[in-house]
């Protein structure tokens, strides 16, 4: 009896044993994947952080600065894929959320810079095209009040001394 104690010891601890690797490689595939899937989404995200860059109006000392966040973040989806390559899945897929976090933040400051500098454009554009609508009133007045005035005065000083003179034998006049 006391071997077959044994033995269903052994069996027990060999099964167990097997059950516990293979959850440790499930979960070792489940953070595979979600370091994957965590450097695939900070890939997109820099791509897209550049794509806005490039469509930036100007650049000043605070696009430097955004160059230079981008620059770090991309650094860190290199040191995950490193470790990635390393079988460091862990530490892959937390480089990976850093950076992609990081890229969020990259991107909400450059669209909100880009809406900022649009809606200065909007303003200086309606600015200028209202001065530009005062002016030509102004013009408009101008003209009407006093080069008006002046045009038919010297009409009237150059064509009041013309005489009209019929020919009376054809009826017309010259």
């Amino acid at each position: 009896m006391r071997k077959y104690r044994k033995a269903i010891l052994i069996l027990w601890i060999f099964g167990f044993t097997i059950i516990m690797c293979n959850q440790v490689w499930i979960a070792q595939s489940q953070t595979e994947q979600q370091a994957s899937a965590a450097i695939q989404e900070a890939e997109n995200k820099l791509i897209y952080a550049l794509e806005l860059l490039e469509d930036f109006p100007n650049y000043d000392v605070d696009s430097r600065n955004i160059i230079m966040q981008i620059d770090t973040a991309r650094q860190l989806i290199k040191e995950a894929k490193d470790n990635f390559d390393s079988s460091n899945f862990t530490v892959s897929y937390q480089k990976a959320t850093t950076a992609s976090l990081e890229l969020d933040t990259i991107i909400e400051e450059i669209q909100n810079k880009t809406q900022t500098q649009s809606r200065n454009k909007t303003i200086i554009f309606s600015f200028v095209g209202v001065v530009s609508g005062f002016a030509a009133i102004l013009f408009g007045f101008f003209f009407i009040n006093k080069i008006y005035p002046w045009f038919e005065k010297k009409k009237i000083e150059e064509y009041g001394k013309l005489e009209i003179k019929y020919d009376n034998s054809r009826g017309d006049s010259k």
